[in-house]
């Protein structure tokens, strides 16, 4: 049957070369534009699975009801100069908020309903303590607004401390010495000559609440940020490539003028966009030196420029159909299946190269074109038809599965390898035929056979049977400890700004660009839901709208209108020009007085954590005192300036609480609109920001997090959901794919063969190929991850066809003497294209690729030491193949 066919090809492409080249170009011309012209790429990662997954049904109708939330972030790291970096935040994003195209700008929150109320948010035993501190004693917000200097400082807090210690004074004790101990340690700085921090009232605060800012900038610990909803065009692979360029030009532009301020640009969308842009690149490189090296690699083999040119344009041939395909069944290509043509081009290669091989050995029998062409068809066409059907079988069996993006890439893999067979299987011998038609035999005659030399080897099968079996045994406890990496982060490539600065996020802050999400139909529900969320210890924070809205604010309003009744109208002196040094040296020695004290009623209470904190605090205050005493009229100056800046800031919190002390009960339409659309949509329902406790980049935190938060609503979404659900059905689907590949192919195999002896002489490549790859992939500590796993079907299709190419030529040849063939050349430079080929992406900065480029070298010489000693070491085993 299989022999009848291809006959009908050869008679057919011996007196109609002309016509199947013509409509194999006009084909291909016509698939090219019709691409050009239709095709379109929908890098939307949220088109990547099948909306019929409930998971991520839920994920699509969230977006469409709450919007987009993959913002930029643009990090400010303000743990050097806070003032700066808001200056820096302030130019920045009034530069990004003035250019049209870069998308909402948000950076501050600055509302007057929220600055109006803002004491209505401390707990009520908080607000009655506050009430009481600024009413009363040395603290009081009257006595706080007339200070003028440091000395008016000390002497406040010496009036405390003279008068007896009850057990509610040490908590309030506590904290006014935390805030001192900030103080005295910026103020040892100046008199040190040390550069220093401005001092702030956040600095000040800091131990009560290190996200606290008084100007409402974005900010978490030490870290400022500017939140960027830039327009997403997803017809590009970049997506955001325009806005995402704008923005870096204006970050370099304004730290010119800031060169102290460290920022920088992650999230998601910055990390997807410079992800594709590093492997863009990459591949492009990649590439280049891959067709020239390989370009070398053929002319060396096959001693001829033509032919292996002919074949790489019958391999173009059926790449471009493949496009045509895909634009009249799709009419897109997505993020995942743009990657064909390199599929393509690694899995088909070897037909071409096994056509021109059986075809070059031929002539240099006796130099008759026609016969050659004949005897390649049916020697390495029929080898190819099968090796083809394997390798697109095992592409098939990916198409099931609700990975949209996978099943589609599953199925051009699996047509595209078919195009490209065809091509060479019937395009090609048409080339050829034109070409060398007018050739003499004694022409074409002049191409010396190629010998690979085993010879020697095949003679010691016992030798190479122990060898063989030791090195099987030795990769097990290799291979064994193989793993999947599931952190994204690792597949960046090392040193990219949008990768330190999500590191940076997750040392310092806890802020995260990964968050989690739960819908609610009613405030009290967000609340229940948003309590329990907060008690899990996965959890760090629960953002939802009852954060905007503090408790019982009838009762607070009246405490605070009663509050303001008490204080009366505050007003300011002017800040004292002149460093009262005197009085400072007298009341800081009055403070070591006092603390010499507390230490010794600390001791007597037997309270050695205390002792410790009031020593260091005295030794800072000795310091101090010692300093000032024989300070220089330069240093003083200093410490003048410092006394201004701190008093300014004093008063800037006085004004800020006066202002606090005329609060109104506010209500959701009272908001700022952009505030109230982060928790409540047009439909009525509320959602929450559910910030994980730890680094979900890492595997096994992002299932703890997704664990805890199913535990409190089952339906929870969002970005960490989506990825970790993904990941998981992306692995699940390669694994049983890779199953049903070698179930297929064993099949498609044997019935090409009809023989299970052969099936398994003709699959050993791959499965001992595999095993020895395993290994070394263990020893190499190379893991599994999401973008390495397309190398498994390529090398399953690679390790069979060397396989059947060599069972096939052993049955026509009846000895071992065939793996001295053509058949042996080309799968001996099939094997070396693919590694060089792949091989040339292990040195990408991208990891994904470089750890694919990896695993496609190591497998394809694998695969190949394996056809070429473990095939006829079995072949020998069944007492087959040996010459009669």
């Amino acid at each position: 049957m299989r022999s009848h066919l291809f006959n009908l090809f050869y008679r057919f492409i011996s007196q109609h070369p002309w016509k199947i080249i013509i409509t194999a170009l006009i084909i291909t011309i016509a698939s090219i534009f019709y691409s050009l012209l239709y095709l379109q790429l929908n890098a939307n990662l949220d088109d990547l699975v099948s909306e019929k997954l409930d998971y991520h049904k839920r994920y699509i109708d969230f977006l469409k009801e709450f919007g987009d939330e993959e913002h930029l972030y643009i990090v400010v790291d303000a743990s050097q100069n806070m003032p700066e970096a808001k200056s820096f935040i302030r130019d920045l994003a009034s530069q990004l908020s003035s250019v049209d195209g870069i998308g909402d700008v948000s950076w501050q929150l600055n509302h007057s309903i929220l600055e109006k109320n803002m004491l209505l948010f401390l707990p009520e035993d908080q607000l009655k303590s506050l009430g009481n501190g600024l009413t009363k004693g040395p603290f009081s917000l009257k006595r706080i607004s007339r200070w003028t200097g440091l000395s008016d400082i000390f002497h406040s807090i010496n009036s405390q401390l003279s008068g007896p210690i009850t057990a509610n004074d040490e908590s309030q004790l506590s904290s006014l010495f935390a805030s001192f101990d900030v103080m005295l340690s910026t103020l040892n700085n100046v008199l040190s000559g040390q550069y220093h921090e401005p001092i702030t009232i956040e600095k000040l605060l800091s131990h009560v609440d290190d996200n606290m800012d008084l100007d409402g900038f974005y900010r978490n610990g030490d870290l400022l940020f500017i939140f960027v909803m830039p327009p997403k065009d997803f017809s590009t692979m970049a997506i955001i490539e325009k806005p995402l360029a704008q923005i870096r030009t204006l970050i370099a532009d304004t730290k010119i003028k800031y060169p102290n301020i460290n920022a920088g640009l992650t999230g998601r969308p910055v990390l997807a966009a410079d992800e594709i842009s590093t492997s863009d690149r990459d591949m492009t490189r990649a590439t280049i030196a891959a067709i020239i090296l390989v370009g070398l690699l053929f002319i060396l083999f096959f001693r001829s420029i033509t032919r292996p040119i002919l074949a790489m344009l019958s391999l173009m041939m059926g790449i471009s159909m493949t496009f045509g395909m895909i634009t009249l069944i799709w009419g897109t290509l997505n993020i995942l299946s743009i990657v064909f043509t390199l599929i393509l081009i690694g899995a088909s290669v070897e037909y071409g190269i096994h056509m021109v091989a059986k075809y070059q050995e031929e002539l240099a029998h006796n130099g008759n074109m026609h016969d050659a062409i004949r005897k390649s068809l049916h020697m390495a066409g029929r080898a190819n038809l099968t090796s083809a059907c394997t390798t697109a079988a095992a592409f098939l069996t990916i198409t099931w599965t609700k990975f949209s993006a996978l099943a589609q890439l599953g199925f051009i893999a699996a047509a595209g390898i078919i195009f490209c067979m065809l091509s060479m299987i019937i395009v090609l011998p048409a080339m050829i035929v034109i070409m060398d038609k007018n050739k003499s035999p004694m022409v074409l005659k002049r191409i010396k056979p190629f010998i690979l030399p085993l010879g020697w080897l095949y003679g010691r099968f016992r030798l190479l049977g122990i060898a063989i079996v030791v090195s099987m045994i030795a990769a097990i406890p290799f291979a064994s400890s193989i793993y999947f990496d599931n952190n994204l982060l690792n597949l960046q490539a090392q040193g990219l700004e949008s990768v330190k600065y999500e590191h940076l996020i997750i040392e310092k802050s806890s802020e995260t660009t990964w968050f989690a999400r739960s819908i609610a139909r009613s405030r009290d529900e967000s609340k229940q839901k948003a309590a329990a969320f907060a008690k899990l210890p996965s959890v760090r924070r629960v953002d939802d709208i009852h954060r905007i809205f503090p408790e019982y604010q009838s009762d607070k309003v009246a405490m605070v209108k009663a509050l303001a009744k008490k204080l009366g109208p505050i007003s300011h002196l002017a800040i004292n020009s002149q460093l009262a040094i005197d009085p400072l040296i007298d009341e800081l020695n009055i403070f070591i007085r006092h603390l010499n004290e507390l230490m010794s009623h600390a001791f007597s209470s037997g309270r050695v954590d205390a002792i410790s904190e009031l020593d260091r605090l005295a030794n800072k205050v000795k310091l101090i005192h010692d300093q000032l005493k024989v300070a220089d009229e330069l240093t003083l100056k200093q410490v003048q300036a410092f006394q201004a800046d701190l008093i300014q800031e004093i008063n800037a919190m006085v004004n800020a609480l006066a202002h606090g002390l005329s609060p109104e009960v506010f209500t959701e339409d009272d908001l700022p609109k952009e505030l109230l659309q982060r928790f409540k949509s047009e439909q009525g329902n509320y959602t929450m920001f559910i910030y994980p406790k730890n680094d979900i980049w890492n595997p096994e935190k992002l299932e703890q997090f997704i664990s805890d938060l199913r535990s409190v609503d089952p339906y929870a979404l969002g970005t960490p959901i989506e990825v970790y659900e993904s990941g998981k059905l992306m692995r699940n689907t390669f694994k049983r794919s890779a199953i049903l590949a070698f179930i297929m192919i064993c099949l498609l195999v044997f019935l090409d063969f009809r023989s299970i002896k052969h099936t398994v002489i003709a699959v050993s490549p791959l499965i001992v190929g595999a095993l020895w790859l395993f290994g070394l992939m263990g020893v190499f500590d190379i893991p599994f991850n999401m973008a390495n796993f397309f190398a498994i079907p390529i090398l399953i299709g690679i390790g069979v066809d060397f396989g059947v190419h060599l069972v096939h030529r052993i049955r026509l040849e009846h000895g071992f003497h065939a793996l001295s063939s053509a058949t042996s050349k080309a799968v001996l430079l099939t094997a070396l294209t693919n590694a060089i080929g792949f091989g040339l992406m292990s040195f990408s900065s991208h990891q994904g690729i470089a750890s694919l480029g990896q695993i496609m070298a190591l497998g394809a010489m694998c695969c190949m030491v394996a056809a070429f000693f473990v095939l006829p070491l079995l072949a020998k085993f069944f007492n087959w193949g040996q010459s009669h």
